[in-house]
């Protein structure tokens, strides 16, 4: 991507955020994406369960339990793989580069032509349709844009379902 900065050619860099992802994620999606990708009926049906509570202990007070419908355990490794699982499908469709990790999404491509421009933008917008299908919300305003190569267009993305949305 420098590389091509660096001959002239101008690149445009989404980054967009996803708002609090690992407590937003919905275990009915997750579940059927687990057994979409084959793993065994048990590990979808626990995944699936209600009843799941929590409660949280600060300097010995301890709050009352609450279910939890939506969310993947914080604070382990299964949470980075199951999370990764959940947004394995991110980049379905994407015509450019789409780079993921764990909550860490960026979109990038060559803007010197408003062709290319044309295609991050609809990139961005198959990314807003996937966090609408997936139950997920993004978070515009941590959503940002870096303009790469000399004579860039700076052109304004914008953010929100069938561009209704918020120029970034």
């Amino acid at each position: 991507m420098i590389a091509l900065a660096d001959k002239g050619r101008a690149r445009g860099v989404i980054y967009p955020e996803l708002c609090k992802p690992f407590d937003m994620v919905t275990r009915n999606i997750l579940a059927a994406k687990l057994e979409r990708y084959g793993f065994d009926g048990w590990t979808a049906r626990w995944i699936r369960l209600d009843g799941h509570i929590q409660r949280v202990k600060v300097n010995g007070s301890v709050s009352t339990w609450k279910s939890v419908m939506n969310g993947v355990s914080q604070g382990s490794v299964v949470e980075q793989i199951v999370f990764n699982i959940f947004i394995n499908d991110i980049g379905s469709g994407i015509e450019y580069t789409l780079s993921k990790f764990t909550d860490d999404t960026k979109l990038s491509g060559a803007v010197h032509r408003l062709e290319g421009r044309n295609a991050i933008q609809t990139d961005l917008d198959r990314f807003e349709e996937w966090t609408h299908v997936n139950m997920l919300k993004s978070n515009k305003i941590k959503c940002k844009v870096l303009y790469l190569g000399w004579c860039n267009p700076h052109y304004q993305y914008r953010q929100g379902m069938k561009g209704l949305g918020e120029a970034l």
